[in-house]
């Protein structure tokens, strides 16, 4: 292997992704044939042809494109999407690997990642007293929520089988590898490939509930809870390097949570039953982990009073362990004389043991209680264990001799408990409604809070606590919810307890602009009142970006969670409340997507003061956590933003920053004009469902929850990410960018460019929504979104509506450049822009062949046939390979 060209970041890349590409090319030849082959690549030069070519002969190629799809039968189509498909899963494994690459480049080289916890440091030193860092620390919180929303198109198989040649390409990264070792990590990464072309890649059924909850679990186990000590680590080490080696003290600031197997909104196959036995698994993993990790420590920690000595403390607590369970102690104490560690370790292993015993005997007993007579009640006692053994190992010259492996675990048990993910509890704020009304609360609403309060009893107080209100339209909503915590005896109020967090969620366009006045109403209602005092005057928002971008489009849905936020921040102010945001944030761009550090830097002045709450929904969890090297940066950099953006304070004088929102609304406006008369037009749910896979897509097995809320045949009905995962199927994108052209290019002629340059650079709102409606309009395509037009039965609709959205797309690239200053949209993001360069001779031919057989099944539908197996098959594995290949789904 030659040694990589540092003067090119790209070449190694590019390296990786021919070796890849040749090994899938030797795969289909020997499984498929050579004439299948050299069809693969026939079709694969017209693509190419009809990106580089212009005039006739860009359209003399994609005519030959759609001829070479007609001609086949739906067994060939299949087989050339496959491999297509194939092609881009290697593709993003190589991306995801280069990114790795390129931050151990950075590492060697000495150089400090932007935004990173190590460029920290640098911030603190400079800018930020110690006392006012110790005060952030002491308030700050960061969730990261996983959720099971269904845009994840892979299998777990599958990434299970991506992740092994991500670790073989990482192998040949180390060193130089000889001759030989080089062609056995070739004929690996081969066998791996061909495995990956013999498995199906398409789920057979849609995922349990069950099957949800372990793909969660594998990323919490086996990529998150190894990882979070070197993040509190990195933390440490950029404070002490900013204010010297004493440090600061870090509280476990940075957590988990998940709605996998307790978001009730919509998913029939979510039940309070259900949620309380994911809590208790959630529980019997979390112990399972400590304990594992309790034995590798006791492995490690084989230090002997014959040479070192041991704190007088550690020593009482092997005596009250005795003396609390003599009958236990000859057993748990056996082979460890004179070892003090292992003995006190082995005193944890029992107890641990016994707790685990106990969650999985409650578990598999219905969730019924047992006494625990021996064991760890809560994890706190865990800690303080550790810690006796972290004081004396300091006390003794351990500083090189395991003490950093006992802090990890500390940390570990501090961050991840008995719970592992702190489970959320989603419901209709409609069930909530209609169980208050009820004489004895019952319904549904009430059977989900009480649902809460089992978990909290049965597994740990921390394995649940929000209450989450989808579509909450009014304070009326939040104590209803009262009504029914207290009912369920999460709220006492003689015993000063409120272990219920009630967090309205505020989803569509008159929501948002309602809610701070709604959430003023609440704070003001005397009942409520108390209860924010028993709970120490901390209240939860959600903010939904996937709902209001679908009811108002993009720049107006931006601008109306980014006021809702600013507004609501003022009320918290003036009743002294502490409000920390939940920020519904989807993968796409359509549904608030994009990189955690720049939506964190674009949050309103004054909303975040430590608190952080965010979803990781779809396919946004293997892109960023697939890899641990990958999960590492993300937490580090989401850390280090969340407390930087908290330090920094308002960027701008506020009369300044007022008339840029001012000059905002304006746009926001115009585009809402734009975009309702599109989407409320009376036709255009024809042209929607006509032109777009979405009756495919709610039938692709992709998660356990429905596409629709209720099951209506309406746009209304159809939740938010089926909608975006349709559009960017069929490349016309309408989620990310629709409603841009008029809204800014209103805003280039009311203030100037100059104007509107100087808000680029001075907004960080601004430019975030800026750059994400750039790469939407960059991955968007028109003359691709025209083959799927063509679907539409009524020419005249499908002229007059994508003519719509045509014009508003170059409009709005047109707008976007002039603020730019830039001939390309993407000159700004280079490693995107060659992303999408690469990818979209390769997605073309998936989406004629899309076209073709959704052509061919619509015409049979119509002539009253039934429609093939293999068909519906070939069309949800187009579905699956443009997933891939764009790299975004919903």
């Amino acid at each position: 292997m030659p040694p990589p060209d540092r003067s090119d970041p790209a070449a190694p890349l590019r390296r990786d992704v021919r070796t890849l590409g040749h090994l899938l090319g030797e795969t289909l030849i020997e499984q498929e044939g050579r004439a299948f082959f050299d069809l693969e690549e026939r079709i694969r030069a017209l693509a190419k042809r009809g990106r580089n070519a212009t005039g006739d002969a860009r359209e003399e190629a994609r005519s030959g494109l759609r001829e070479a799809f007609r001609v086949l039968d739906v067994e060939g189509a299949e087989r050339v999407v496959r491999a297509f498909a194939h092609y881009f899963q290697l593709v993003n494994l190589a991306e995801q690997h280069h990114r790795v690459r390129r931050g151990h480049e950075h590492d060697r080289a000495g150089e400090i990642e932007p935004g990173s916890l190590a460029a920290l440091s640098r911030v603190l030193a400079h800018q930020v007293p110690r006392p006012e860092l110790e005060a952030l620390l002491a308030a700050a919180s960061i969730e990261l929520v996983f959720t099971a929303h269904p845009t994840e198109a892979q299998r777990r198989t599958v990434l299970d089988k991506h992740r092994a040649i991500a670790e073989l390409l990482e192998q040949r990264d180390r060193a130089a590898p000889s001759p030989a070792e080089e062609r056995e990590l070739r004929r690996a990464l081969r066998e791996e490939v061909t495995t990956l072309w013999q498995t199906d890649e398409i789920r057979h059924e849609r995922p349990r509930v069950g099957d949800e909850v372990k793909n969660v679990l594998f990323y919490l186990e086996e990529v998150l809870y190894p990882l979070v000590p070197r993040t509190y680590a990195h933390l440490e080490d950029a404070i002490g390097v900013a204010y010297g080696a004493a440090g600061v003290a870090v509280p476990p600031l940075l957590r988990f949570g998940s709605w996998v197997g307790a978001d009730m909104d919509g998913n029939p196959n979510v039940t309070p039953e259900v949620a309380i036995d994911t809590a208790m698994a959630h529980a019997a993993r979390a112990v399972a982990l400590h304990l594992r990790e309790v034995q590798r420590l006791g492995a490690r920690l084989s230090q002997s009073t014959r040479r070192i000595g041991v704190t007088a403390e550690l020593r009482a607590s092997l005596e009250r362990d005795r003396a609390a369970h003599p009958e236990r102690a000859d057993d748990v104490e056996a082979r460890t004389q004179d070892e003090p560690y292992r003995r006190k370790l082995r005193w944890i292993e029992a107890k641990l043991a016994a707790t685990r015993a106990a969650f999985v005997a409650a578990r598999a007993s219905g969730g019924r209680s047992t006494t625990l007579l021996f064991g760890y009640p809560a994890p706190e006692q865990l800690v303080e264990d550790l810690l006796v053994i972290e004081r004396s190992l300091a006390a003794n010259a351990g500083e090189h001799a395991g003490l950093s492996h006992v802090r990890a675990l500390a940390r570990q048990v501090q961050v991840f408990g008995f719970h592992l993910a702190k489970l959320d509890v989603r419901v209709p704020a409609a069930w909530v409604r209609e169980s208050a009304r009820a004489a004895p609360h019952e319904g549904p609403g009430m059977r989900a809070m009480q649902a809460l309060a089992t978990m909290q009893r049965r597994a740990t107080p921390r394995s649940g606590e929000s209450f989450i209100l989808s579509m909450t339209r009014g304070h009326e909503d939040l104590v209803a919810a009262l009504h029914l915590a207290r009912s369920a005896g999460l709220v006492r109020d003689e015993d000063g307890v409120a272990s219920a967090s009630i967090v309205p969620l505020f989803e569509t366009l008159d929501d948002l602009e309602r809610c701070p006045r709604e959430l003023e109403r609440a704070f003001g209602d005397a009942e409520y009142a108390r209860y924010l005092a028993l709970r120490g005057r901390r209240q939860e928002v959600m903010l939904g970006y996937s709902d209001s971008n679908k009811d108002a489009g993009i720049l107006a849905s931006s601008f109306a969670v980014y006021r809702a936020q600013r507004a609501l921040a003022d009320v918290a102010r003036r009743h002294q409340v502490t409000l920390t945001f939940f920020h519904g944030r989807g993968g796409s761009i359509g549904r608030g997507g994009g990189p955690s550090r720049r939506a964190i830097e674009s949050l309103p002045p004054g909303t975040l003061e430590g608190r952080f709450k965010l979803t990781e929904q779809g396919e946004v969890l293997s892109w960023k956590y697939l890899l641990p090297p990958l999960a590492e940066r993300n937490l580090d950099l989401t850390t280090s933003g969340v407390l930087r953006a908290s330090l920094a304070g308002a960027a701008l004088p506020e009369t300044e920053l007022t008339e840029y929102e001012a000059a905002f609304a304006r746009a926001a406006e115009e585009s809402l004009v734009a975009y309702r008369a599109l989407v409320r037009a009376p036709r255009f749910p024809e042209y929607f469902a006509q032109c777009t896979p979405i009756e495919e897509i709610g039938a692709l097995p992709l998660g356990s929850r429905p596409p629709r809320r209720t099951g209506a045949a309406t746009i209304d009905d159809l939740r938010a990410i089926p909608w975006v995962f349709a559009w960017n199927q069929s490349r016309q994108m309408v989620p990310g960018w629709f409603g841009a052209g008029r809204g800014l290019g209103a805003l280039l002629r009311e203030r100037g460019v100059a104007y509107v340059r100087r808000m680029r650079e001075r907004w960080p709102f601004f430019a975030t929504t800026l750059d994400a409606i750039a790469s939407a309009l960059a991955i968007a395509d028109m003359r691709i979104g025209a083959e799927y037009a063509s679907l539409v039965e009524d020419r005249a609709l499908a002229r007059a509506t994508f003519r719509s959205i045509a014009l508003d797309h170059g409009r709005a690239v047109r707008a976007v450049r002039t603020i730019l200053d830039r001939a390309d949209l993407l000159a700004h993001e280079p490693t995107l822009a060659r992303s999408i360069a690469l990818r979209n001779p390769y997605v073309d031919p998936m989406s004629f062949a899309q076209v073709d057989l959704l052509r061919r099944k619509r015409a049979l539908v119509r002539a009253g046939e039934p429609v093939p197996p293999s068909l519906e098959r070939a069309i949800l594995l187009t579905i699956n390979g443009i997933a891939a290949g764009l790299r975004n789904t919903g």
